[in-house]
């Protein structure tokens, strides 16, 4: 079981390590949570589940949630209203209260290649944070597949299409040693 390691913060900014493999799951860190009583909650991230861990009143509380439960991974201002460039990548779950940080900064160079990278080990697709609040996806997907644009066919009417069709060349040539020889029968055409 790995130990629990505190999020590397940058003044009030989150910067997680993202596991290469198999074997850094699960991931685990802590971080601020107003409503708790030291100001913190452990979260521990698996390939499968989200734990989150904290203690309100003297009570410990421990909630777990499968991962496919969380929506995606949001891209979202830390301060909408206000001059703060800063951005955030945030897996988001229904309940705000449930929703994990991953990984913020005070400006937009890298939210793109740590959004990709997020979404890719965690298999949650990318989301749009709109103005009203609510999330959309960023692409259109099925499943983890991400939708490309649909290519038409390859036009019949262009310089080439005079040109051999490729079957062709994809046939072998006969093999001489596969000949069957017929000696000493009669031949069916007449030659008189």
């Amino acid at each position: 079981m790995r130990p629990m390691i505190p999020a590397p913060v940058r003044g009030p900014y989150v910067a997680l390590a993202r596991p290469s493999g198999p074997e850094g799951w699960p991931l685990r860190f802590d971080a601020a949570d107003a409503g708790a009583d030291d100001g913190r909650r452990q979260i521990e991230i698996g390939p499968e589940a989200v734990i989150l861990r904290r203690r309100v009143a003297g009570v410990a509380m421990k909630a777990a949630r499968p991962l496919t439960a969380y929506l995606g991974l949001a891209v979202a201002l830390l301060d909408p209203e206000g001059d703060d460039d800063g951005v955030a990548i945030v897996l988001v779950h229904e309940d705000p209260a449930l929703s994990v940080t991953l990984y913020s900064a005070p400006h937009i160079d890298d939210v793109v290649a740590e959004w990709r990278g997020w979404s890719a080990a965690l298999g949650r697709p990318m989301l749009v944070t709109q103005a009203d609040g609510r999330h959309r996806p960023a692409y259109a997907m099925i499943g983890r597949l991400t939708l490309g644009e649909v290519r038409g066919r390859r036009a019949r009417r262009g310089a080439l299409k005079h040109r051999r069709p490729s079957v062709y060349r994809r046939r072998g040539a006969g093999r001489p040693g596969e000949l069957m020889v017929h000696r000493g029968e009669r031949e069916l055409s007449a030659r008189d």
